[in-house]
């Protein structure tokens, strides 16, 4: 059995040696290089764009602008899950068009695509092109971009409000608040950050007017998608003559899911110079430029009886969306961060409002975790501050408040219905890897001692996976469906091709889709290849986000293998002269137990083609299209201890120790869910203590466009991180799995913070604003001495 094994990825040996394919990697003749110009304001008119002496420099093969692309009929984005507002008010959709037209409206917006024979060529000539801005008044600030006195940034909107929701029951929710014994309230901010994947954007568009195609090679997650958005809404070319390849991706985590404008402008440039056409974003570049995530700011409470019960909890969050609305961005705070508030908890009764608000700032995408973490920093915040005022141990506030094992499935206040879990199980395996009273105890000492401080830090959460089409469509998805695809093919020589709708971009697809086709199959896992990724060879499927790729693609694989399996049966029955049921299949060969007559997965293959003594009515070649719909959602859930040492005299936050049980179901390979883990983690800690995409709210101007001024985590910055699991397999799905590829972040927001917070209580410090740098904690610590 694969299934299950500790199986080293198959794929990691091409990428440590250098050989991964990646989107720059590629080199077509005559590629040419293009340039943006960017907007350097946060808001203001284009007066005149003047590209005479851009023009006249050497190399230069075409310089274009958004009247340009709106003569040629290029088209906007669209946005695919709109969100409608409690108040029935259809407030305009605003989304981005290709390059910008009229005004610009946040700092880093295109404006003008200039192409030529070379790089430096066409950096150059960007530097010749002259515009003529009128500065307009700007809004950078979430909290503030509902405020009397601030701009409305698109002239079609009376406010900055994009929709308006709420969810739960809000008379009981203030009923249960007006009865309880203890209220405890924070107002948080969840800062915005951008994803900084190791390979940055990167595109190669070329057109061949012999076929009147496009080709699009693009470091994207979902190529299928992509492609279906450029032949109805951008590029507006038929679908049919538009390939979208996404060779080897070097990390998206969401911010790849989205459609940006360099994709769709650089396959028309390409038409227009009639060469193919390559653009690499720069670091700098992508920090103003590539979609964003987070940026919330929530008002929250959270309601409980005399014995530490939770009866009730409150948010009200302001949610950024940046410019311009995404495709799927809104539907991120209004759907996936409202349902996930509840997290393990028996509550009664429990009231959310979101606002998502215009401000002028990059647009706003999904980012590992979307929505669920920002979800969970506000619950498990809470829950910790409870815990500490009501005199009550982190672990035991918890015991006393989560959904027994027995209880699931379970009914929460906002209508989801969970299907397996045991959070007891969750807390007291993962307090016992952490070691938790050794570390209190130890805790105790240092406080004693003075210098620096430990910090213990619990967060749990439940994460919602795999939502079915039909329940997708219900929360008012227009396009994007909930199943995805597989084919398996059998080639003559016995070799086996698996081509996946998903895709993967650092999740060991190669790996995990083999060992599920090799049990199948009843084959060895090295005749295996599997392929994602190129819209001309791999049938259509929705990519990879949201945890969902095992859920769905892989469970397509599973069924196709199956089917496949029995076909091969039945040809290998037919050749040894024997029913199917006498015949077994083990590590490709087809045998009748109990004797020597058996015949290889080749044998099968080559008679599969040869198609001359095949069983009545069966038709030639092995070849299997399968897909996968899920009957319901799936919940992975989770713990993360985290224990943090704090030096008072400079602010600065160690991470000391990190422990973390996972509940993905089935594990397919505990290799892969062990790095899924630490990069989720890693990206958590990151955003908890570091990373922060802040502007100059005086100025508008981003203030972190460097790797200087956004700080991301290295390795220096973790300790080894424990990883256990748990295993409660799904109940809806035949393989038993949830998901893994987020959980690590989703529960590490909450986890330091709780962890610092704790760290710093005897001086009186109840919250601190993420990142929690040095100079923040510092600030917290002297501002605490002067109370």
């Amino acid at each position: 059995m694969y299934v299950g094994a500790p199986v080293k990825r198959l794929e990691d040996r091409r990428f440590l040696t250098g050989r991964g394919s990646f989107v720059d990697d590629i080199v077509l003749p005559g590629t040419v290089q293009a340039i943006f110009v960017r907007s350097p304001h946060p808001h203001a008119k284009i007066k005149q764009i003047n590209s005479d002496r851009a023009s006249k420099v050497p190399g230069v093969l075409g310089i274009y602008t958004g009247k340009d692309c709106e003569e040629a009929g290029l088209g906007r984005f669209v946005v695919w899950s709109p969100v409608h507002s409690r108040d029935n008010v259809a407030r305009p959709e605003e989304t981005q068009f290709m390059l910008a037209l009229g005004k610009v409206l946040y700092v880093g917006e295109p404006v003008v695509l200039v192409v030529a024979e070379t790089k430096y060529a066409a950096l150059t000539a960007a530097d010749e092109v002259e515009i003529d801005y009128e500065p307009l008044p700007f809004i950078t600030d979430t909290s503030k971009a509902l405020d009397d006195d601030v701009p409305v940034i698109h002239d079609s909107m009376e406010s900055n409000l994009v929709f308006d929701i709420d969810m739960g029951d809000k008379a009981a929710t203030e009923a249960a608040f007006s009865a309880a014994a203890h209220v405890t309230e924070i107002t948080l901010t969840n800062n915005r950050i951008t994803a900084n994947p190791m390979e940055p954007r990167a595109i190669l568009a070329s057109y061949d007017p012999a076929s009147d195609g496009f080709t699009l090679w693009v470091s994207h997650q979902a190529p299928h998608m992509l492609k279906r958005d450029l032949a109805q809404n951008t590029l507006k070319h038929p679908e049919h003559k538009i390939r979208v390849v996404s060779p080897d991706v070097g990390g998206g985590f969401g911010m790849k899911v989205a459609n940006h404008p360099e994709e769709p402008l650089l396959l028309w440039a390409s038409r227009r110079v009639g060469r193919p056409v390559r653009w690499t974003s720069t670091r700098s570049e992508g920090l103003i430029a590539d979609s964003q995530a987070r940026d919330h700011w929530t008002k929250c409470k959270m309601a409980l009886d005399e014995n530490g019960k939770i009866l009730a909890i409150s948010a009200d969050t302001l949610a950024g969306l940046g410019a311009f609305q995404t495709r799927m961005g809104a539907s991120i705070p209004a759907h996936f961060y409202s349902r996930s508030l509840i997290g393990l908890y028996k509550m009664p009764t429990a009231y959310c409002r979101v606002r998502g608000v215009h401000t002028n700032t990059p647009p706003i995408q999904a980012y590992r975790g979307a929505g669920r973490p920002e979800a969970i920093y506000v619950l498990e915040s809470l829950v910790d501050n409870a815990a500490v005022e009501m005199g009550i141990d982190l672990r035991e506030i918890r015991r006393r408040n989560f959904i027994l094992k027995e209880e699931f499935p379970y009914k929460v206040p906002f209508g989801i219905t969970y299907d397996t879990a045991d959070p007891i199980g969750l807390l007291d395996k993962g307090a016992d890897l952490f070691g938790y009273d050794q570390l209190r105890e130890k805790q105790k000492a240092m406080r004693s001692e003075g210098g620096l401080q430990l910090g213990i830090g619990v967060a749990c959460f439940i994460d919602c996976v795999g939502t079915p089409s039909k329940v997708a469509a219900a929360m008012g998805r227009k396009i994007v469906g909930g199943w995805d695809s597989a084919a398996i093919r059998i080639l003559p020589s016995g070799k086996i091709t698996v081509l996946a709708g998903s895709h993967s971009h650092g999740q060991g697809h190669a790996t995990s889709y083999a060992q599920i086709a090799a049990d199948w199959l009843g084959c060895p896992i090295d005749t295996i290849d599997v392929v994602e990724g190129d819209t001309d060879r791999v049938q259509f499927g929705h990519g990879t986000w949201g945890s969902r790729s095992t859920i769905t693609s892989g469970i397509a694989v599973a069924k196709a293998a199956q089917q496949l399996q029995l076909k091969c049966r039945k040809i290998a029955a037919h050749m040894l002269e024997c029913s199917d049921d006498d015949v077994t299949v083990e590590n490709g060969v087809f045998h009748i137990p109990g004797t020597d007559r058996n015949v290889t997965l080749e044998d099968v293959a080559q008679m599969a083609y040869q198609g001359g003594n095949l069983p009545p009515g069966m038709e030639p070649s092995l070849e299997q299209l399968s897909f996968h719909d899920p009957a319901d959602r799936s919940f992975a859930s989770g713990i993360h201890y985290c224990a943090v040492l704090v030096d008072p005299q400079t602010g600065r936050v160690k991470v000391h120790k990190y422990t973390v049980i996972d509940d993905c179901g089935t594990i397919i390979n505990p290799i892969i869910i062990k790095g899924q883990a630490h990069g989720g983690i890693a990206q958590g800690v990151g955003q908890a203590l570091m990373e922060d995409c802040t502007f100059d709210h005086a100025s508008g101007q981003p203030l972190s466009g460097t790797f200087m001024d956004y700080a991301m985590p290295r390795a220096i910055d973790f300790p080894p991180f424990d990883v256990g699991v748990q295993e409660t397999p799904a109940p809806s799905n035949p393989l038993g799995v949830k998901g893994a590829g987020e959980s690590g972040t989703i529960g590490a927001l909450a986890a330091v913070r709780n962890a610092v917070v704790d760290a710093l209580r005897p001086q009186g410090i109840k919250h601190i604003d993420m990142p929690m740098t040095p100079a923040r904690v510092w600030a917290a610590i002297e501002a605490a001495k002067t109370k």
